[in-house]
């Protein structure tokens, strides 16, 4: 094993050659293997919750920095936990990483949570305001649909009254004709 200088040394240690990851191990490194180890989702899940402490530090380095060293030592007391190693690309060998890249870790984890925080809060204020439109632009809708239904019904009435009127005068005309007498209606007709 190498030794690991100091608190914060760069320097890594390196595991026993039969060492596999546990399920309370977090693997530093990119990829799928990486980011779907359970070890990692855990990771995430810890990290998540002490997000809002995150965000109220503010631009308070000294705040932040805290909640880094809270989340590492809540990490570090884990049962069965060797804590955060990763996998080295030349001989395959897994280290244990330093105390300062584990840092580095959890605050790009952090910033990465809170930056899909801020898209999903942005992106919700996009869809509500979107609804907001879709809302008024339905109650103009019907505002107009009750207007042309008012409108249309006085059409309607309009056209059944000039409808009666017609079928008034039919039936005033016929009547007339009936009242109409044969003397009457040959000299209408000028046979008289």
């Amino acid at each position: 094993m190498c030794q690991q200088k100091g608190r914060n040394s760069k320097i890594t240690s390196m595991l026993p050659h039969n060492f596999i990851p546990s399920s309370c191990d977090i693997i530093c490194g990119k990829g799928k293997d990486c980011y779907d180890h359970i070890g990692n989702k855990w990771f995430r899940h810890v990290v998540s919750l002490y997000t809002d402490e995150y965000i109220a530090a503010g631009e308070n380095k000294f705040k932040k920095i805290k909640v880094v060293s809270d989340i590492f030592n809540k990490v570090q007391e884990s049962e069965n936990n060797t804590g955060f190693v990763s996998k080295d690309r030349r001989s395959g060998e897994w280290r244990a990483v330093s105390v300062t890249r584990a840092r580095e870790k959890i605050g790009h984890e952090l910033r990465i949570i809170v930056s899909r925080r801020e898209k999903k809060a942005e992106k919700s204020k996009k869809l509500y305001h979107e609804a907001q439109k879709f809302r008024r632009l339905y109650v103009i809708q019907q505002a107009i649909f009750v207007e042309l239904k008012a409108k249309s019904d006085m059409e309607i009435a309009l056209v059944q009254d000039e409808e009666m009127d017609e079928v008034q005068c039919t039936m005033m005309e016929d009547n007339v004709i009936k009242e109409i007498d044969d003397t009457d209606l040959m000299y209408m007709l000028g046979l008289d």
